[in-house]
């Protein structure tokens, strides 16, 4: 890790019990329903992917987001079940465990995947080097992870060029972001909510127009 630095970057490109998915607890009709496929490659324990899970609800409770975490399992044990694999943009988006790291990559915790058009539903967590940060000194595991996973999620819902200079989606965490995250206080701008509001319910119309569309024709 750098001193006092910890890097999150963008790259292009377990088992909790299989009926027991968690939604936050945000009934608002306005309210961005999100639902995330987490697979567990790397074997997080139970108890840091449940911190991480509540961490990340309540980041995204706070930008008005109500998060459906499913728990898929781990290699050998995925649960079909819970539809883990109908991920669609923007509603459903899909966030995977891993051990190791980018190649020639240093500490990088993340890693979200869009497109061209700035859309992807699909983001890496590395585990090697987020479970030897010296963060770690600051925040516990489970927050880590789960704020982590939230920055990543974050990328895909706000689109190319979303690193912020301060708050969550800041692509360096330095002491101060860690101290606000140990108090649960590192969450998105005002600006990055209502973006990712905005994005949220153009691609949702856009989907929906399509889907129409299709109709329509008889297909």
């Amino acid at each position: 890790m750098g001193r006092g630095k910890w890097v999150l970057r963008i790259a292009f490109m377990g088992l909790l019990l299989a009926q027991r998915t968690y939604a936050s607890p945000d009934t608002r009709p306005d309210a961005i329903r999100l639902k995330v496929s987490v697979f567990n490659d790397a074997l997080v324990p139970q108890s840091v992917l449940r911190a991480a899970e509540l961490r990340a609800q309540a980041v995204f409770a706070e930008a008005g987001v109500a998060l459906t975490w499913l728990d898929c399992g781990t290699p050998g044990h995925w649960h079909a079940e819970l539809g883990c694999q109908d991920v669609v943009f923007p509603t459903h988006l899909s966030v995977r465990l891993v051990t190791g790291r980018p190649i020639g990559s240093g500490d990088i915790f993340g890693q979200s995947f869009l497109n061209e058009q700035g859309q992807g539903n699909y983001a890496n967590v590395y585990l090697t080097p987020l479970s030897s940060a010296r963060a770690l000194g600051v925040v516990g595991e489970g927050d880590l992870l789960g704020f982590v996973v939230v920055h990543e999620l974050g990328h895909l819902l706000l689109g190319k060029n979303s690193h912020s200079g301060e708050g969550l989606m800041r692509a360096k965490w330095e002491i101060a972001e860690l101290r606000e995250a140990a108090r649960g206080n590192l969450l998105f701008t005002q600006s990055e909510t209502e973006q990712m509001r905005m994005r949220y319910w153009s691609a949702l119309a856009q989907a929906e127009g399509a889907s129409a569309k299709l109709r329509a024709a008889g297909k």
